[in-house]
């Protein structure tokens, strides 16, 4: 049995099957026969697709096979048979993370995507992977800005063999995983008027980049024409408004718990303040859903799925990256889509992001 790429590295190229016919130097129907398997090219034609798309002939063309390897289960979920994970390799060592099904992110295919085949102990698990003699590594960006699955997406598409997955969690979550050598990079947001970040985060403990992706408002998310006439947290205190929250360690738990206290309004006045979502989207879709009628979010999923906002505190999102990660290829890669002029463009669009000094390099923090 013979598997093969082309419909997937061409799409990702953004390829019709007759552009990439002619850039072979063949018909579409050949294209076409060569993507549905019922024709095995030759090696000339074979060389040719590889230079086209980008890539090793290995990486189109493969003899179908399982191929089971031990890895470290180093994530925070807890992993069972047959789970679909991707993994990275940091540190020397591989690390499984369960492939989330989430609004926004990418739900990884063979041969990029791994299965649990069974748990070897409290820190192993066994997969099972499809069609490859090694794993691809993959490299994770953890947090809570949506504008992460943009950048997931540009630095994949341009890289195939680097393919990057955004991990949606808070920045208490992305900071642990970042300690623990769980993931490459995380996510961290802070108020702009925030200037020591070291001090913020120095549960980071180790000597890391920090580069600036964006700059964006932190607000109250409301259903348009704003229909409970909400206007601040001391309009929560007769329970009458139900909330949205986010997890202990989220910057936008703080910053409610923060406007609850100017207010004076005790935490369980608020009708449902213990209910919790992941991430900005979420709230922004319990907001429309009238599952709630306020949330805190970025401005950016407000505009995104038409709901008012009452803007808070403006704030910045930085990538932190560990020192010893910068060799690695797949970092340097998601940084050069980072830094692109298509990225740029893209996230200005995706939503109100101040793009002016996206790319650009903060002070390194000191080593924990």
């Amino acid at each position: 049995m013979f598997e093969n790429h082309v419909r997937e590295l061409r799409r990702r190229s953004h390829m019709s099957q007759a552009q990439l016919a002619s850039a072979v130097h063949v018909s579409r129907q050949t294209i076409q026969s060569i993507e549905s398997g019922s024709v095995i090219p030759s090696t000339l034609i074979s060389l040719r697709l590889a230079r086209v798309l980008g890539v090793r002939v290995e990486d189109i063309f493969r003899e179908q096979s399982e191929v089971p390897a031990k890895v470290a289960c180093l994530g925070d979920e807890e992993l069972q048979a047959g789970d679909r994970v991707i993994v990275a390799q940091i540190d020397g060592k591989h690390v499984a993370h369960r492939a989330a099904f989430a609004l926004g992110q990418h739900i990884p295919t063979a041969p990029l995507a791994n299965i649990v085949s069974r748990r070897l102990d409290e820190e192993q698990v066994e997969l099972t992977h499809f069609g490859r003699d090694e794993m691809m590594a993959w490299t994770i960006v953890c947090g809570c800005d949506p504008s992460l699955g943009l950048l997931a997406t540009h630095a994949s598409n341009a890289h195939v063999s680097s393919p990057v997955y955004w991990m949606n969690a808070d920045n208490g979550k992305a900071a642990r995983l970042l300690n623990r050598g769980a993931i490459q990079v995380a996510a961290i947001h802070r108020p702009s008027s925030s200037q020591n970040a070291t001090q913020t985060y120095e549960s980071i403990s180790d000597a890391c980049y920090r580069i600036h992706v964006a700059s964006w408002e932190l607000g109250w998310v409301v259903k348009r024409g704003n229909p409970c006439g909400f206007s601040d947290a001391f309009d929560l205190a007769d329970g009458k408004i139900r909330i949205v929250n986010r997890p202990v360690g989220a910057g936008a738990r703080t910053l409610l718990d923060e406007r609850l206290s100017a207010c004076g309004v005790m935490p369980d006045a608020v009708s449902q303040y213990s209910w919790t979502v992941a991430g900005h989207t979420q709230v922004a879709m319990a907001v429309d859903a009238g599952v709630a009628d306020v949330g805190i979010a970025i401005a950016g999923v407000a505009s995104a799925m038409h709901l008012d906002f009452i803007p808070i505190q403006q704030e910045q999102c930085e990538l932190w990256i560990p020192k010893r990660h910068f060799p690695q290829s797949g970092v340097q890669r998601l940084l050069d889509s980072l830094s692109s002029d298509v990225f740029r463009w893209d996230l200005a669009r995706f939503g109100p992001y101040d793009t002016e000094r996206t790319g650009s390099f903060g002070e390194t923090p000191h080593s924990g």
